[in-house]
């Protein structure tokens, strides 16, 4: 049986990417596949600040130290994802997301692959 592994990439701050990647199971991945097809349809939104201008949020998984900007109406994954996706699907989804120095505030690119043949050098 060939191994899976799951590799995302997300946008730190303005171009700022990082990547992860981490071993997965069948299961976690038959789990997981709704969250990569929700984050695939994800629409810019608005949102209003605490004076009530309006603000397009167009970050896809905003989190960490400086996401989601509540200030200015933007909202946390599990809200912009509320009645597509369980609180579970988003937890298990962030256990395999880097976060850097202050969080991320999008998901760039989610790759699965089959590794049939893995070579360890060292």
């Amino acid at each position: 049986m060939s191994k899976l592994r799951l590799t995302v990439g997300v946008d730190q701050n303005d171009g700022d990417w990082n990547e992860q990647s981490s071993d997965i199971t069948q299961e976690q991945l038959d789990k997981l596949i709704p969250v990569f097809k929700a984050i695939k349809k994800f629409k810019p939104y608005k949102g209003k600040s605490g004076s009530g201008l309006t603000h397009t949020h167009h970050h896809n998984w905003p989190m960490g130290e400086y996401a989601p900007r509540e200030d200015l109406g933007e909202k946390p994954p599990a809200e912009i994802y509320k009645g597509i996706l369980t609180k579970k699907q988003v937890e298990l989804f962030e256990e395999f997301c880097t976060y850097g120095e202050h969080g991320f505030h999008s998901v760039v690119s989610v790759t699965v692959y089959e590794i049939t043949k893995e070579t360890k050098y060292i």
